[in-house]
């Protein structure tokens, strides 16, 4: 393996992989908004306190501080657009 390989080398917890195309390394940037850490799950509390009638506005900056540093307020405040399956079949695919 040269220097190149393992500087882009991914350790996935059971395998080693070394990704062959700039859609996997893309993946594999924690600067893409497509990245998921392992650490990441459906049930990962992002902010303490639930969403209640009086806690609206709190809730919202706790909520929008949380999904800014993992790098995915961009999938709910639409400023990243879903791809279209025809011109970029694969970040459609990824996105679904």
């Amino acid at each position: 393996m040269s220097i190149n390989e393992a500087a882009s080398t991914i350790y996935t917890g059971k395998e080693i992989v070394v990704p062959t195309t700039s859609a996997d390394l893309s993946k594999a940037n924690i600067s893409n908004p497509y990245f998921t850490h392992h650490s990441d799950h459906p049930g990962l509390v992002l902010v303490s306190k639930p969403l209640n009638g009086d806690n609206y506005s709190t809730w919202k900056r706790a909520m929008t501080l949380a999904l800014n540093s993992k790098n995915k307020l961009g999938f709910v405040n639409d400023s990243i657009k879903a791809p279209s399956e025809e011109t970029d079949p694969e970040g459609y695919v990824t996105w679904s």
